[in-house]
């Protein structure tokens, strides 16, 4: 803003005040140091003619003429379009774009998150206050976040609770968040160092989604609690420090997977059923929950968080053998067994299977196989190889075999498809399973094939 011969900031800026917004606006500065509005309905009518005012928490000086103005935009339709008072339209816009008080706790949040901060209760108490929150959930009527992202199982509903916990703490905390930016960068500020960019990435995606409900549900002031931008959001994430091939979940070897069946075929014929399935077949682990025979050919039942999702009528996927080259036949071989019921899966899964109804989640179907599968000898030999080693590797066997052990390699889609996933969801958790011999046999056979077109 330009100046005047004599210096005068606020001659111009009372000048550009009425040239933006016509008569009736006007602004002064008041010994506070703060900038008085001022809106004059009728302005010509004297002393008798209504005038109203509003102090807000813009410095007056010269650097502060674009705030004003901005300020001024905001408010001028809310008082002429809405006929509110210039006193409320000021408090609008100071909620919008300042706080009503950065010191204090933003409590307003807690009107749809109920969950009580995580550091009022002691470790061993947390189990027993999730339970509670659990219990007033269920009972309540009042709409609130986590209703939004129901069905879901118990262990993803802990994981929320965790999240919402994290958002009330820091909302609530002395100096409290004045922005949607700020609250998520402080609560990232609150995860521990050692977090995947993955992990990390599902926390800011919840707390951006209470931000976003909090706006369109309960009337949280848009502007000022707005999720931060897909950009910013990616910056609090970070990248990770191992490359997307190196951090795939490991797969279990071929010679591994011979050693370990053989021995359970004679020492545990139910673990060698359960762990023959996973592997050969690429289940999750949970699906053993979900298996059928018919007409001598394999399916699997949908699976996904809870039951509320499988009542859905989707229709079960018929799941393919992968043998190993020393056991050809294995697959059909796994198929008799549990069609023939002469071998049962192990007891304590089939505890689990018969809990699901009740339990609402196939989650501990698979920790019972984890469990069990831990205990045995070999296994435990293969975790000292590799460290990173997990009971989901057997099922990673599978894709892995999918993509390199054959000189005709199944392709992403068929993958996907006899694996219950998307190929976009196989591209990112397996098809990167190759090396540099493998590309090599994929393209030795292309050109022995070439055609002349």
């Amino acid at each position: 803003m330009a100046s005047s011969s004599n210096g005068s900031w606020e001659t111009d800026l009372r000048d550009s005040v009425r040239t933006n917004f016509g008569q009736g606006w006007l602004v002064n500065g008041e010994t506070s140091g703060k900038t008085k509005i001022l809106y004059v309905y009728n302005e010509g009518l004297g002393k008798a003619n209504k005038r109203t005012s509003v102090t807000l928490p813009i410095k007056w000086k010269k650097s502060s003429g674009i705030d004003v103005l901005n300020a001024i935009k905001f408010i001028k339709p809310l008082v002429v379009k809405e006929n509110l008072p210039l006193s409320e339209a000021g408090r609008r816009w100071k909620s919008q774009f300042i706080g009503d008080d950065i010191t204090a706790p933003n409590k307003a949040w807690q009107d749809f998150l109920i969950v009580p901060p995580k550091h009022f209760y002691p470790q061993k108490e947390y189990d027993k206050v999730f339970k509670e929150y659990e219990a007033k959930l269920k009972a309540t009527k009042v709409d609130q976040f986590l209703a939004t992202k129901r069905p879901l199982s118990s262990g993803t509903e802990k994981k929320y609770f965790t999240r919402i916990q994290i958002f009330l703490e820091v909302m609530n905390s002395r100096p409290a968040p004045n922005t949607g930016t700020e609250l998520v960068k402080k609560c990232v500020a609150k995860l521990k160092e050692d977090i995947t960019p993955d992990e990390k990435k599902r926390y800011i995606d919840t707390w951006c989604d209470i931000l976003t409900y909090g706006i369109k549900r309960h009337s949280m002031n848009d502007k000022r609690w707005q999720p931060p931008e897909d950009d910013y959001r990616k910056e609090l994430k970070g990248v990770s420090k191992k490359s997307k091939k190196s951090s795939l979940t490991p797969y279990v070897k071929e010679s591994d997977l011979l050693r370990l069946l053989d021995d359970l075929e004679s020492s545990d014929p139910e673990m060698f059923l359960a762990t023959g399935l996973i592997s050969i077949f690429g289940l999750r682990l949970s699906e053993l929950a979900e298996l059928e025979v018919r007409g001598g050919k394999l399916y699997v039942g949908h699976i996904k968080n809870n039951l509320n999702t499988t009542n859905q009528d989707r229709d079960s996927r018929r799941v393919f053998a992968m043998d190993l080259t020393d056991k050809p036949n294995l697959g059909n071989k796994l198929i008799s067994l549990l069609d023939s019921e002469l071998v049962k899966l192990p007891a304590t899964v089939l505890k689990q299977i018969s809990l699901v109804e009740d339990k609402n989640s196939y989650a501990e179907v698979g920790k019972a196989f984890t469990k069990k599968l831990k205990k045995h000898p070999i296994w435990q030999e293969i975790e000292k190889t590799n460290s990173d080693i997990t009971p989901y590797s057997l099922r990673h066997r599978f894709a892995h075999q999918c993509h390199t052990g054959s000189r005709y390699p199944i392709s992403v889609t068929d993958a996907a498809e006899a694996m219950g996933h998307t190929p976009d969801v196989h591209n990112g958790s397996y098809a990167r399973y190759t090396d540099e011999m493998s590309v090599e046999r994929a393209f030795k056979l292309h050109n022995e094939q070439r055609v002349t077109l």
